[in-house]
């Protein structure tokens, strides 16, 4: 995680810059930003007049802050700046000695606990992580969301569900995805079949699936960023029209909007209007495949094709082998849904944390 992410490593003291050097031998990627005192010869630094100001520039631009000094002048520099725990940047407190790596914020959806085991590792020093489900040796939504890279939905719902399993309360888990779940006797796991069944009042469920549930009180839903969509489409086709395509094909299989991972197309759509502004407005990559990439792989394909297709553009079908060539592993739930002026293909891929 440290070499994946962008990371930022702050110090005040000459102790403190020997613990940066060492991090930064290690991974190089890594920022470091040191008072102008400890100003001299070395250009791997940024240097800093305001350590306040600073802070205040660079919290929201870094997926980690490393702060090596005081944990008490870490809580009160970063408290002004603190937005959820669903934005804020994983922030690690390493002592001036460097015996002690500090998980301070974000433990599970920032990373931070992950960090923390990294950086002792690197240090040779103590982690120390607090959250309440690792010291309870329990299993925690939020990180097993971040693994399967998961929307969490309703999101003011996790506490109630980490909640659960820390006071010992039932918890049933519904998923027809291949994960390991170790099973107690107050940790249950089932088939996606199984969630209408009439259970107890007093157990909570979490459902690890992509497609639409009307949730209750006592239900979260971990939502897997897993579908692509394929796009063909007419020229100049509007966006409202894909807009509208689009929400028809998620209503017909049943479909979480919160699932789709990204959009794909041919290159001869590569500046259709539509189609960008529907990547732009929902924030999902869109992955171009190119013509070529298709040809080498199309006969392959047991996909609908269509000869006048092939005469006009070249290829033999666009929407679904450009679903399939912007995908991991899977499978194409649904191949060429045609709508007036375009055709949609949906790719599922396979969720598993294995």
């Amino acid at each position: 995680m440290l070499k994946d992410k962008k990371i930022a490593i702050i110090i005040l003291t000459p102790a403190a810059k020997k613990i940066a050097l060492k991090l930064k031998k290690v991974v190089s990627s890594l920022d470091i930003y040191s008072p102008n005192k400890l100003k001299d010869k070395n250009n791997q630094f940024y240097y800093f007049n305001s350590f306040k100001t600073t802070i205040n520039d660079i919290f929201n631009k870094y997926d980690g802050i490393v702060f090596i000094m005081a944990l008490g002048i870490v809580v009160r520099i970063i408290a002004p700046l603190l937005n959820n725990k669903k934005t804020d940047p994983a922030v690690i407190t390493i002592d001036d000695s460097g015996q002690n790596v500090i998980s301070t914020l974000s433990g599970h959806l920032g990373g931070a606990n992950l960090l923390t085991v990294e950086i002792a590792a690197v240090l040779d020093s103590n982690p120390v992580i607090t959250t309440a489900t690792d010291c309870s040796n329990q299993p925690a939504f939020d990180l097993l969301a971040q693994k399967l890279n998961c929307k969490i939905e309703p999101f003011k719902r996790l506490k109630k569900a980490n909640g659960a399993l820390l006071f010992g309360k039932e918890v049933h888990i519904y998923t027809d995805y291949r994960i390991h779940i170790k099973e107690t006797k107050k940790l249950k796991k089932h088939s996606l079949n199984y969630v209408n069944n009439k259970i107890k009042d007093d157990v909570f469920e979490v459902i690890i699936s992509n497609q639409q549930y009307k949730l209750k009180e006592n239900q979260l839903q971990l939502i897997p960023r897993n579908i692509i969509i394929g796009i063909g489409c007419r020229k100049n086709i509007s966006f409202f029209a894909i807009k509208s395509a689009l929400n028809s094909i998620l209503i017909e299989n049943n479909l979480s909007r919160e699932s789709i991972k990204k959009l794909a197309t041919i290159d001869l759509k590569k500046n259709e209007k539509g189609i960008l502004k529907l990547a732009e407005k929902n924030d999902w990559p869109l992955e171009i495949i190119t013509r070529k990439k298709i040809r080498e792989i199309e006969d392959s394909l047991k996909i609908k094709k269509s000869d006048f297709v092939k005469k006009t553009i070249g290829v033999a079908a666009a929407a679904a082998p450009a679903a399939i060539l912007a995908s991991n592993n899977g499978e194409l739930i649904v191949d060429k849904q045609k709508y007036p002026g375009i055709t949609l293909a949906v790719f599922e891929e396979e969720v598993k944390d294995e």
